[in-house]
């Protein structure tokens, strides 16, 4: 999707280290005093035209370089460095110069007297990648000032002074793949301000290649959708009639396509609220409300329409009965 598969190359290359006089610690520039053979065989098919060896011996800014050609994918070279521990790397070139493998930088101490062996494991050269982040169609392009890019557990962090500056980086990365996300931030990195969690995925980096990513924020598409619903008007001659089992309540029907039934209210009290008398809407415009023996000396009534989106409209006048 974003490269090339990644072809693996794994170069053991041997360094000799020889130490055979004392030294002080040097002071710049070097003083040559131990010699360090480094030698190397390069044992790998399908690999690319490798034509140079370049080997750095450094530690802080004291540095000793040697470039050798390599010659039936093998190398020697003899460098004078002072007795101390020193960090030992190895870049292979080819004719241009671009490193193809590298090694990671290794640690090693070179004594009076003494030969050390040095494994060093070459692995393809880092990958140069390039992300640029789109949010031109994002809805939050002026509020994304931040992003977090995720390449398995290291993360790097992009910042933007304006909406107007381009979300973009360089890193540099060993070949390989994988899984890859980023996430935008508004004004800070705090959880608060991230405007989506963000999407894994797989992305495979192959070696010794310049690497695009052009990547836009997930979005779906929503649909809204809505209409316009108005109150329903207050039911009409409302009425109340005692009956020997309670009371019956009647009112004219609202003739309107909407209604699906009708809320009842009762109050007992003027210092209560009215309280509803059926929790399910009444489909039929009249109501037998049952009482109690030790019934209120006075009740006052309600009735409401109910829309078939469970909107209750307006309150019909009170109407209040007494025994």
């Amino acid at each position: 999707m974003y490269g090339k598969s990644p072809r693996y190359l794994v170069l053991l290359v041997m360094l000799m280290l020889y130490a055979t006089t004392v030294a002080c610690t040097p002071s710049s520039p070097l003083t040559a005093k131990m010699p360090v053979m480094v030698m190397g065989t390069l044992s790998a098919t399908g690999m690319p035209e490798v034509v140079e060896a370049h080997i750095v011996i450094s530690r802080g800014k004291h540095v000793v370089e040697e470039t050798v050609p390599v010659i039936h994918n093998e190398f020697t070279a003899t460098l004078q460095v002072p007795v101390g521990e020193w960090e030992v790397s190895v870049l292979l070139l080819d004719a241009q110069g671009i490193a193809l493998f590298q090694s990671k930088p290794q640690q090693t101490q070179i004594t009076m007297g003494q030969s050390q062996l040095l494994e060093l494991i070459l692995r393809p050269a880092d990958t140069t990648v390039h992300i640029t982040i789109d949010v031109e169609n994002y809805i939050f392009k002026h509020e994304a000032l931040r992003a977090r890019v995720h390449f398995d557990d290291e993360v790097y962090e992009i910042v933007r002074p304006d909406s107007l500056t381009p979300l973009e980086t360089t890193i540099e990365l060993s070949p390989g793949s994988y899984e890859f996300k980023i996430e935008l931030y508004t004004e800070s990195f705090r959880i608060g301000d991230r405007l989506g969690p963000g999407v894994w995925e797989v992305i495979h980096l192959a070696e010794n290649e310049e690497f695009f990513i052009s990547w836009s924020p997930v979005t779906e598409a929503l649909k809204v959708s809505g209409s316009v619903e108005r109150l329903l008007p207050y039911p009409e001659n409302l009425s109340v009639t005692g009956q020997p089992e309670g009371v019956l309540i009647t009112w004219d029907p609202v003739d309107h396509w909407e209604v699906v039934g009708y809320f009842l209210f009762a109050q007992s009290s003027v210092l209560e609220r009215f309280e509803l008398l059926s929790s399910t809407p009444i489909e039929e415009a009249s109501y037998l409300h049952t009482l109690d023996v030790d019934h209120p000396p006075e009740i006052n009534y309600v009735v409401a329409a109910v829309s078939t989106s469970g909107l209750v409209g307006y309150y019909s006048p009170c109407k209040a009965w007494k025994p």
